[in-house]
């Protein structure tokens, strides 16, 4: 909710880094509730928080990796 509040929950594709925009974290706990009766849609928010999990796991799955060979050669 801090990263809906912060980017600035416009539905639109920023121009420069400092635009507004919509992130997949707002598209979700903007949407989510609301969209329920429609199963397309449904299954469409689904992909998308599918997606950011993938993204966010990817990081830290890198991150550790970086860590684990630092701490090794130290």
């Amino acid at each position: 909710m801090a990263v809906l509040m912060v980017v600035g929950n416009v539905p639109q594709v920023p121009r420069s880094l400092f635009d507004a925009a919509y992130p997949l974290t707002a598209l979700v706990a903007n949407n989510y509730g609301e969209m329920m009766s429609i199963p397309m849609y449904d299954a469409a928010l689904l992909g998308a928080a599918l997606l950011l999990l993938m993204v966010v796991l990817v990081f830290n799955v890198t991150a550790r990796v970086v860590l684990m060979r630092l701490t090794r050669f130290t």
